[in-house]
Parts: structure tokens; sequence; C-alpha cells
């Protein structure tokens, strides 16, 4: 099974697949879209579509696995993510993929085994659960492999 997870941002969105087979957990691709701040909303919003539409057709996972929202201290943050999440599951929902949500804690507890994990617990335990390029990741990139991890992990213990 390959699940591709996202962390929602229209900044920065990250994005990651990871596949088991056989009980084997392996990232397959992971990164980081960007858009610019200098381009209208709808644009960045577009653009997003886009890659991720392109990235479900090249790749072809069983399912999609993001961010539920869950608290903001901006309000105007909190709208923005909420759109870019509108368009994380119209995209899913025109591939024909499953899509689960969770929240940063049911993540943590799933990663960590601990809901109050800090994102360096988080990264450190994906490091031990699966195959991570030897650069240092950007939060969002590891939110969103965490994520896909969370979403396999699941899948086991309903």
């Amino acid at each position: 099974m390959k699940i591709l997870g996202i962390d929602p941002g229209i900044e920065r969105l990250g994005w990651g697949i990871v596949e088991k087979n056989s009980g084997q957990l392996t990232r397959i691709r992971s990164g980081v879209k960007k858009t610019l701040k200098s381009q209208k909303e709808s644009e960045r919003l577009w653009e997003i579509f886009d890659f991720l539409d392109k990235l479900i057709k090249k790749e072809k996972p069983d399912g999609l696995s993001t961010e539920k929202l869950f608290f903001a201290k901006n309000v105007k943050t909190a709208l923005v993510i909420g759109e870019v999440r509108g368009v994380i599951l119209a995209v899913a929902e025109k591939n024909g993929l499953s899509i689960k949500e969770f929240a940063p804690l049911e993540v943590k507890v799933a990663i960590c085994g601990y809901g109050r994990a800090s994102k360096e617990n988080v990264a450190s335990m994906l490091k031990l659960s699966i195959n991570l390029p030897k650069n240092k990741l950007l939060d969002d990139e590891t939110d969103a492999l965490a994520l896909a991890l969370t979403s396999l992990v699941s899948a086991t213990f309903p």
C-alpha cells in the first residue's frame, strides 16, 4: 500500500510518499512545494492543485493522508490553510483516493507513542521507521512523511 501524506500550507506544502510492502515501510519520495507570496492567492491554490494532481498521476498512491485543521492563533492563517485543505481534498477526490485526516496529537501518538512529543522527537522516530535522506528535511516534509506513516500504521490498528 502506498500513501501520499500532505502537510497543508500555502507558502510551503510538505508532501511525502511512504509504501508498506510485506511489513516493510519505505519512503518513496518527498519534498516541499513552494509558492510565491507575490502571486495572487487563487494562483497559488491552483498551482498546488496542479502540482498534486500531476504527482498523484505519476506516483499512483492508494490513499492520501492530511492534517486536520485543529487550531490556529491567526484567523487569516486558519482560513488560508482551510482553503489549501479544500484543494487537497478536491484533488484526492478527483483521483479517487481514499482520504484519512489526522490531528497532530494522533500523529504524535502513532509515531512516538506520546501525544506531547516535539517535532524533533517525531523526526527522530521517523529516522528509525523509514529511510530518510541524509540532508536535514524541512518540518513540512517531515510532517508529511509522519502523516503518511500514521495512515499506514492506523490501517493495521483500526
